[in-house]
């Protein structure tokens, strides 16, 4: 017998606004006084989103704001990269998915998986403001209308063909996660260009993969199966190096992406760095080794002390005296250093909150066990800790994706910087700027959401 969730009590919309609206004579008063107030205010707002508004200026440059001054010729980087992005996204959902049927199924745990109703309703503000993409783009197509939909159905359909890893059997799983991260190795390098040492990700990517997948149990003793690993491992990097010297081809530098594409991987480049970071910040600070501890606990405050504009501009103009003369950063390189050092001090504090908001009582319980104290914080601490404080971690995120406005300032035409071009055209100087403030706060606003919705997600599911 499988235990089940309590049954979701569903109110009419009656019952509804009148134990949240009219639940008490001040709740009913608040409603009263403030209704007029929001009826106002919407009507203001429709008339300016259908009526007055002049939005030629965001529907002329809709290309413009999303990718920037990105050459033209070379947009098919951009389209391939939006497909293998989202054949990422669909594999590690459905990998996600498989692993929490799984989980749940080994705890005697009833499972359903989610509607695409469900998933609609968490990300309805990406989904909306897509659908007033595709709007904008039929009013002034810069190009073909069809294309930006064929581009959202294409990438919707290779979302849902990845999704099928979730019939993976459980020994491919970590293939799943593993062909997640070569996607999105793949799709960003698609752009960035595969020269340099753009090899190396992929060769360690699938060297853990190699050292994972070779048993080493099967040998006559231990020390011959870590040699055959590690002669696999070189054999595996030595062969993507030749492949990707025999592919060498130059990409598009950083100091040629803007827009809204400039934002969107800043921002998830810069959050992938600052958590790890940040979660060893955190261990550090809380270290018996005082050398740790110091190290970290000054790290921590100095930043934290420091406004985010300040690093930015550090990073433009004494980053590069830590680095010999002959290798140069570009300008969005050192941004995104900043970005991430600075948000990993936010992340240290918030994942010490979690590790200090346990008893005791759960690493005594480890030792008592006879676990050895890494093996206690990565099996019973961090997962605990993880868990509760998922809501600070993602407003923390959230807050570093709208802080990505900021690069404008350093001269960084990101999803904002775009306006300055706008408006220097000869059409819109000085005109439609509240419309193209309005798209562009939208913007933030629906991706935000988006990522908010996703937080409340799980913390429903790990009930936090």
């Amino acid at each position: 017998m499988t235990a089940s969730a309590p049954p979701v009590i569903r109110r009419s919309p009656t019952e509804w606004v009148k134990e949240n609206l009219f639940g008490n004579w001040w709740s009913g008063l608040v409603t009263v006084v403030m209704f007029p107030v929001l009826v106002f205010a919407a009507y203001r707002t429709a008339l300016f989103v259908f009526v007055n508004g002049q939005w030629e200026a965001v529907t002329r440059n809709l290309t413009l704001f999303m990718q920037g001054t990105f050459p033209r010729e070379e947009q098919w980087r951009l389209v391939v990269q939006i497909l293998l992005f989202a054949l990422a996204f669909g594999i590690g959902a459905g990998t996600n998915a498989a692993s929490t049927r799984d989980t749940a199924e080994d705890a005697g745990l009833s499972y359903s998986r989610g509607s695409f109703g469900e998933t609609l309703r968490r990300m309805w503000s990406l989904v909306l403001f897509i659908a007033i993409l595709l709007y904008f783009a039929t009013i002034d197509p810069a190009g073909s209308i069809w294309a930006p939909f064929a581009l959202v159905a294409v990438s919707g359909a290779v979302a849902y063909v990845g999704f099928q890893a979730r019939l993976f059997p459980r020994s491919l799983r970590n293939l799943g996660w593993l062909l997640t991260a070569i996607l999105l190795l793949f799709g960003f390098q698609i752009v960035s260009g595969f020269d340099a040492g753009g090899w190396i990700p992929l060769a360690l990517l699938l060297a853990v993969a190699t050292w994972s997948v070779i048993p080493g149990e099967r040998f006559p003793s231990r020390l011959i199966g870590i040699a055959v690993k590690v002669i696999a491992v070189v054999v595996v990097a030595f062969v993507v190096r030749l492949v990707y010297a025999a592919v060498d081809t130059t990409g598009i530098g950083w100091d040629q992406w803007s827009g809204l594409h400039l934002t969107l991987m800043t921002s998830a480049i810069a959050i992938v760095l600052s958590f790890p970071l940040g979660l060893l910040l955190a261990l550090a600070r809380r270290s018996t080794l005082p050398a740790l501890r110091w190290m970290s606990t000054a790290y921590i405050e100095f930043i934290r002390g420091v406004p985010l504009i300040t690093l930015l501009f550090m990073g433009q103009f004494v980053l590069g005296f830590l680095f010999p003369a002959d290798v140069e950063l570009s300008r969005i390189t050192r941004a995104i250093v900043a970005m991430a050092l600075f948000t990993a001090a936010y992340v240290a504090e918030i994942v010490r909150g979690g590790l200090q908001s346990l008893p005791k009582g759960q690493t005594e319980a480890g030792q008592a066990l006879g676990l050895a104290p890494p093996t206690i914080m990565r099996r019973i601490i961090l997962p605990q800790a993880l868990r509760a404080v998922i809501p600070a971690m993602v407003g923390q995120f959230i807050s570093l994706f709208k802080d990505s406005s900021l690069l404008t300032i350093i001269g960084i035409l990101e999803f904002l910087g775009v306006r300055e071009i706008v408006h220097a055209q000869a059409d819109f100087r000085g005109v439609a700027i509240a419309e193209t403030l309005v798209f562009v706060a939208f913007g933030y606003w629906a991706f935000a959401f988006a990522m908010s919705r996703e937080s409340q997600r799980l913390e429903r599911r790990l009930r936090v």
